[in-house]
């Protein structure tokens, strides 16, 4: 029985970071040291200005919210520990009293873990002492300090549903751009701040002088202390608004890899955000998935940090009221980063590129709106080798993909049943080739080539020269500018599936088979929407791959009826986030996720929307029959 218990609890932290980074052998030797806690609800966990108990807990059932009481009485929550979640991080490394009442919602069981065996993982495992000395402790402290600022501090969803500004560390510290770097250096030491924002006489942002920037620029590099910032600032300025959501910047950081970004308000320097602030949730952060990605050399490690991402970041999203579309671009960069990472530890393997290339990806993965890992569609884009080297150089790529491809597989990305991957060789060409491939699909429109090849035109660049991605987006563009008939079959495509809903209004539903009484949500959905926004984005040569990304600039230049982009973006996201759900229902019930769904088992107010969004789809596809002419040409 014993050694039953002793499984659990190691089965139980192996999926909860910090300890994920612990060899089996640490964390059973952890485990043997674990102590269950059990917290009746309304029980107060830690009180605020009290020294806790010296543990840390991990919430294995039940829940703990952290909440404050204001000078009115009202209680403010700002966060939920759910399973999985750190509780008591701040006293078990530095041993602070409490900053706020921690308070068990429900009858809760944890798992305690001392202070002194905390203390020893930090001496031992640099990864977890990374994970508390580093990121996590500096986010809380920032945090909190902001949240007791504000008299109200908000309606207590997830942080980063706030805008910016509630999080912003203020005042920003600035400086002309001729102040010397010794000056710099000692504003900063005073204020205890990492980085200088560099403005001009009236305001606007030049660049950022960080601590990276005055070790490497100036004291590595030799320089006097008295070169003006100007000569070793960073530029451009990393900004953000000031009522964008904290969730963009996340996304912003992790796509960057940056670790200031500024703050703005009507253009000017506002408030600084940096990594630490962003780093949220206590290891349920996009942000610390990606510099967990960053800094692994293990297959099997990355396959464990993604399997979190997908069984917690992402049910913990959605839980608190983040958009499906919103969720999809953040996993979506955590996903590159594992693409990024998995590549250059094959190019370690390999040897250096022969010619520059870059990966791409298509379909779903290259428009940005990957949730739960579905098949992989990419490809690799090389330049053209020098005469005489085609064979060598293709050999090289051709062995890349493959590898690569299998590298992903191992990670959980399931292959491509339409083999739209690396691993083809079709599918990893020069540039020549790739250009012509685009020329040959826009010259001899076939309906059935132009529907194999759709997903191929939402190419997006993830790793290596991505000015060669750009620079094939710029050939498709200017061959699609002369090419209508393909627009033409492209538009019959679009509309040839009518969304699922029938004359009357009802559902239409498969009849027999594996789906029997369900519909598609992607085919008659979600993938119905991307069809027609990108025949839009192609006939007027929007740049953007992501299918709302690609409603905004139809706006822009006018290509659009402003009423048809708002219905279809609403449509698309209600679409999208009932797959979300759905999937993550599926995947915690231990089942496959499925696109299909029987219209019965959903709620009256999911079904009624859902008819909406088919409405909406129909009509959009009604204005494209008639600006294509498809009848009359007998489509």
């Amino acid at each position: 029985m014993e050694d039953v218990v002793l499984g659990s609890v190691v089965e139980f932290l192996r999926r909860t970071p910090p300890f994920q980074f612990l060899s089996e052998e640490r964390l059973r030797e952890l485990a043997k040291r674990v102590e269950v806690h059990f917290f009746p609800r309304g029980t107060v966990v830690i009180r605020r200005r009290e020294r806790p108990p010296e543990y840390l807990w991990v919430v294995v059932r039940g829940g703990i919210k952290k909440s404050l009481r204001s000078a009115t009485g009202e209680e403010h929550v700002f966060e939920v520990a759910s399973e999985g979640d750190l509780v008591g991080v701040l006293s078990s490394v530095d041993g602070v009293e409490g900053q706020l009442d921690d308070i068990a919602i429900e009858d809760t069981v944890c798992y305690a873990i001392p202070r002194r065996v905390v203390e020893e993982l930090i001496a031992s495992e640099p990864a977890v002492a990374q994970f508390f000395l580093g990121a996590l402790r500096e986010w809380v402290r920032a945090s909190l300090t902001v949240l007791e600022r504000h008299e109200e501090p908000g309606d207590g969803t997830f942080v980063l549903s706030a805008p910016c500004r509630a999080v912003a560390r203020r005042p920003l510290l600035t400086c002309l751009p001729e102040l010397s770097v010794r000056e710099a250096a000692r504003r900063m030491s005073a204020e205890r701040v990492n980085s200088i924002v560099v403005i001009d006489n009236d305001g606007n942002g030049l660049g950022i002088v960080t601590d990276w920037d005055l070790r490497e620029r100036v004291v590595a590099a030799g320089r006097s202390l008295e070169t003006p910032v100007s000569e070793v600032m960073s530029t451009p300025l990393a900004t953000i608004d000031a009522d964008r959501l904290l969730l963009e910047a996340v996304r912003m950081m992790i796509a960057r890899r940056i670790n200031h970004l500024v703050v703005t308000e009507e253009g000017k320097p506002f408030g600084m955000l940096t990594a630490f602030d962003l780093l949220v949730q206590q290891g349920t952060s996009a942000l610390f998935l990606a510099r967990a990605i960053e800094r692994e050399t293990r297959t099997e490690r990355l396959a464990q940090v993604l399997e979190h991402a997908q069984l917690q970041l992402l049910p913990f999203l959605l839980s608190r009221g983040i958009r499906a579309s919103e969720i999809a671009q953040l996993v979506s960069e955590v996903n590159d980063r594992v693409i990024a990472r998995v590549l250059e530890l094959l190019e370690q393997e390999l040897g250096r590129p022969p010619v520059p290339y870059c990966w791409l990806v298509f379909g779903s993965e290259g428009r940005r709106e990957q949730t739960i890992r579905t098949d992989q569609d990419n490809g690799i884009l090389y330049a053209d080798p020098p005469a005489g080297e085609a064979d060598q150089v293709r050999g090289y790529f051709e062995r890349l993909g493959q590898w690569a491809v299998e590298r992903l597989v191992a990670l959980g990305f399931p292959p491509c049943p339409g083999r739209y991957s690396a691993d083809n060789p079709e599918w990893v060409q020069p540039l020549s080739s790739w250009q012509r491939k685009f020329r040959n699909w826009m010259a001899v429109p076939e309906p059935q080539s132009v529907l194999n090849s759709l997903i191929v035109f939402d190419f997006r660049g993830v790793r290596g020269e991505l000015a060669l991605a750009t620079a094939l987006r710029e050939f498709v563009r200017q061959e699609l500018s002369h090419s209508p008939r393909f627009l033409f079959h492209v538009a019959a495509v679009s509309t040839a599936q009518p969304p699922p809903l029938g004359f009357l209004g009802r559902f239409v539903v498969e009849r027999s088979g594996e789906h029997k009484n369900q519909l598609d949500l992607k085919m008659g959905g979600t993938g119905a929407i991307v069809n027609l926004v990108r025949l839009f984005a192609l006939e007027h040569g929007v740049e953007e791959t992501n299918t709302l990304a690609r409603l905004l600039a139809l706006l822009e230049v006018q290509a659009i009826e402003r009423q048809l982009a708002d219905d279809l973006a609403q449509a698309f996201e209600f679409l999208l986030g009932l797959r979300l759900r759905m999937q993550l229902d599926q995947l915690q019930r231990g089942e496959r996720p499925s696109n299909h769904v029987d219209p019965r088992q959903l709620s009256t107010l999911d079904r009624t929307l859902l008819k909406e969004a088919f409405r909406v789809i129909g009509r959009a596809q009604a204005v494209v029959r008639e600006r294509f002419h498809l009848e009359q040409a007998g489509e």
